[in-house]
């Protein structure tokens, strides 16, 4: 047997190609086939008499009457198809410029109207056009964009056309392999996202391919057999029966060859495929094991170019060797002439291209010179313009400058007058309240004691005494409290710095507040510091903070304990001194203004709320810090962090 050179393998010749292209994209999805229109009943007949007049001048006056008549009734799918009648008309016509501007007007309106697979038929009629005209590398240009356009808009129907034109055009080319790669991608896409579509004909491709190219004929058979299990409809059946015949026979299984030959030729008489190419080759090939030679050149006679190859096969298996040489030559001239053709069609279109891109440079830098001295005219007048407009502004602004600074002053003077009576209302609202309650006590006690017609034990005097003493040093506190914020607001005090011993401090403050602890609370102090260690800073008011942190403790602290404690290793290079109670705690919505002036988290509670506010403030002038052990859950922890050394840290938040 011959073997043909690699050339040999393009058997789909350019006109089946673009009939398979042309049926492929002019339809629409199988789901829109049954009822490819739906629109208005009175817009129907319209575009009937539109599409069979197309190719005529009066078709485009019948389009614009469409448009406009579905316009009126807001029809948005007939105003896609008026536009297709123009698209049709000029590829019948053949002129470029306005196949180009009817696709694009289609391309605009689909996409405003959302009906994109008239975008895409815009594109596809487009290739097919350039396929016709022989301009095959125009065509995979658009075909490219048409594919990145289609994954863009994420168009299920738009990939899978794209992916496969890509494949019948290299196959146009002569480029199997790639085209075989799309036929595969286009399947793969197909199966994934349009399950309800017929694969068989891809089947069918990639099995020729397999057949022809690859000459793996298992591999191919597999395809077959996929496209027949696939097919729903008689037609694609026939096909990829044809198909199985061409394998079987170029795997010598005669008997199961004319099997699948008497059952296709049957399917493709039903379905009026006497014209198809693989049909014919089917029948060659039958002839061939009959021995009709005659017969088998008479079918041979029927391909244009396949036509040359199938008589030098013909002659082959007659044996007659020269003349199979003789027309296998010819072949081979035959390809050489179209690669030849293909070239040179592909340089043409690149120098009408390359023109075409030339022209449009050249308007452009023309355009480019007409704006540019434009821009300059407009520009010239525009800075004069600006130029006294920025003077006029510069003035305007300058005044309004003035009157703002003037306003901004008078706003910030009457912010801070209202804000002082503010203060000073809430202060006073306080105090009455906070002096009164202890004041009352103090004097209404002394009297019971003072008065020679109260029969009091000595039990009950020591009583009345105590609790004017109680009343007396929290009428003190609060003074002292007053004094301390004033004091350290008006930045008249002076921090008296000295080396003092950190235990010696907590235990002046336990000292100071122990007959102060409620019956049941148990109140201490523990400390991870020696004796000897001293720090320096103002020991008055580091014990005035541990003071306010341990009474404020005890006045929430029925039960259970307080605890004082000293740490050099809970942050280190500081010294942290710690209250801890097991009292009624913080309620989250106080954790973060605890420490502001006259914030209680208790509004009924005994206090001024100046106690925390003024031990920030002592903080603040000694470096440290004051904060709230958010973690903590038991009752309240309330934290005071001194540097080692005098000079401001970051300080870790708890």
């Amino acid at each position: 047997m011959l073997i043909p050179s690699n050339r040999t393998k393009r058997e789909c010749i350019l006109s089946r190609l673009c009939f398979l292209v042309l049926s492929v994209w002019v339809s629409l999805p199988s789901a829109a086939q049954n009822n490819p229109y739906k629109i208005d009943d009175a817009l129907y007949p319209i575009y009937q008499r539109a599409s069979k007049q197309a190719r005529q001048q009066e078709g485009l006056l019948v389009a614009d009457t469409l448009y406009q008549q579905a316009l009126k009734l807001g029809d948005k799918k007939a105003q896609c198809l008026a536009y297709i009648i123009p698209l049709q008309f000029y590829i019948s016509q053949k002129d470029d410029s306005k196949i180009e501007k009817a696709s694009t007007d289609l391309k605009e309106i689909s996409r405003a109207n959302n009906y994109l697979q008239y975008y895409y038929h815009a594109w596809s009629s487009e290739i097919i056009y350039f396929l016709n005209q022989q301009r095959s590398l125009l065509a995979l240009q658009k075909a490219e964009k048409m594919k990145k356009q289609a994954f863009a808009d994420r168009y299920p129907y738009g990939i899978f056309s794209c992916i496969r034109t890509m494949g019948h055009i290299y196959k146009s080319r002569g480029n199997f392999d790639l085209s075989a790669q799309y036929y595969q991608e286009a399947l793969d896409y197909m199966l994934k996202n349009m399950p309800d579509q017929d694969p068989s004909q891809l089947y069918s491709s990639l099995a020729e391919y397999y057949r022809n190219t690859q000459k793996d004929y298992a591999t191919a058979l597999d395809y077959c057999e996929k496209a027949l299990k696939s097919a729903k409809t008689e037609r694609n059946i026939a096909q990829a029966m044809i198909e199985k015949c061409l394998i079987l026979f170029r795997q010598g299984r005669i008997d199961e060859f004319n099997d699948c030959y008497k059952e296709a030729v049957q399917m493709a008489d039903r379905c009026k495929l006497s014209a198809n190419v693989s049909l014919l080759i089917a029948h060659i090939s039958k002839n061939i094991l009959d021995k009709q030679y005659e017969q088998a050149h008479a079918h041979a006679d029927q391909l244009s170019e396949k036509g040359l190859q199938q008589h030098a096969y013909i002659y082959e298996y007659a044996k007659d060797y020269p003349n199979a040489i003789k027309y296998l030559k010819k072949y081979h001239q035959q390809l050489d002439s179209t690669n030849n053709l293909l070239q040179l069609s592909d340089i043409a279109e690149l120098n009408t291209q390359i023109g075409a891109e030339r022209l449009k440079m050249e308007n452009i830098q023309a355009t480019s010179r007409y704006r540019i001295t434009l821009f300059s005219i407009v520009t010239g007048f525009l800075l004069l313009s600006l130029l006294f407009l920025m003077l006029y502004l510069h003035r305007k602004r300058k005044v309004n400058l003035e009157l703002c600074h003037k306003n901004e002053e008078l706003s910030e003077a009457r912010d801070q007058a209202e804000a002082a009576n503010k203060a000073k209302s809430i202060f006073l609202q306080n105090m009455s309240h906070e002096i009164r309650t202890p004041l009352n006590s103090i004097v209404g006690f002394s009297q019971l004691i003072t008065s020679p017609d109260a029969n009091l034990s000595q039990e009950e005097r020591q009583d009345f005494c105590h609790l004017i003493q109680h009343n007396s040093d929290l009428l003190l506190t609060l003074v002292g409290d007053i004094l301390s914020a004033a004091e350290l607001e008006s930045n008249r005090y002076t921090m008296k710095i000295a080396p003092h011993s950190c235990n010696k401090l907590c235990r002046e403050a336990i000292t100071t507040v122990e007959h102060r602890k409620p019956e049941g609370v148990k109140l201490y102090y523990t400390s991870e510091v020696d004796d000897c260690y001293e720090l320096s800073t103002d020991g008055q008011r580091v014990c005035q903070i541990l003071i306010n942190f341990l009474t404020n403790a005890e006045k929430h602290t029925t039960q259970g304990e307080i605890r004082l404690h000293c740490s050099l290793t809970e942050h280190p290079g500081y010294v942290t001194f710690s209250v801890t109670d097991t009292g009624t705690g913080i309620p989250p919505e106080y954790s973060e203004t605890i420490f502001e002036r006259f914030e209680k988290a208790d509004n009924f509670g005994q206090g001024t709320g100046l106690g925390l506010n003024i031990c920030r403030l002592i903080a603040e002038r000694l470096k440290g810090q004051v904060l709230l052990d958010k973690e903590y859950k038991e009752g309240a922890r309330f934290v005071f962090v001194l540097p080692v050394e005098e000079k401001n840290k970051s300080y870790p938040k708890t």
